[in-house]
């Protein structure tokens, strides 16, 4: 555990700011996984309504739908790096960070 009593103030604001561009990442990564999941549901309301075979849209929604797959492991790989980084600066309770980046609720 680090001892944050003997460090500069330059060096604590460092340390908090890697912390924090975790939680951007992540927040970020979230918010785009919230558009695609939107632009999926639009996608299966509009196939449902089209007759004939929507190529484009089948095409697109199986785009959007690996993307958010490869987004969502991003997400977990990012929320794991955060939980690490708060154990190496001696924080050890997580259940905060999985409720606020719970990334599981995410489904489409």
């Amino acid at each position: 555990m680090l001892d944050k009593s003997s460090l500069s103030e330059d060096i604590l604001r460092e340390i908090a700011s890697v912390g924090g561009d975790y939680s951007y990442r992540l927040e970020k990564i979230m918010e785009d996984m919230e558009r695609i999941k939107r632009a999926v549901s639009y996608l299966k309301e509009r196939i449902k309504k089209q007759k004939g075979t929507p190529v484009y849209s089948l095409r697109l929604l199986i785009r959007l739908r690996r993307r958010f797959f490869e987004m969502r492991k991003m997400a977990l790989e990012v929320r794991k790096n955060l939980i690490i980084y708060r154990e190496a600066i001696g924080l050890v309770s997580h259940r905060e960070v999985f409720d606020i980046y719970n990334i599981e609720s995410l489904d489409l």
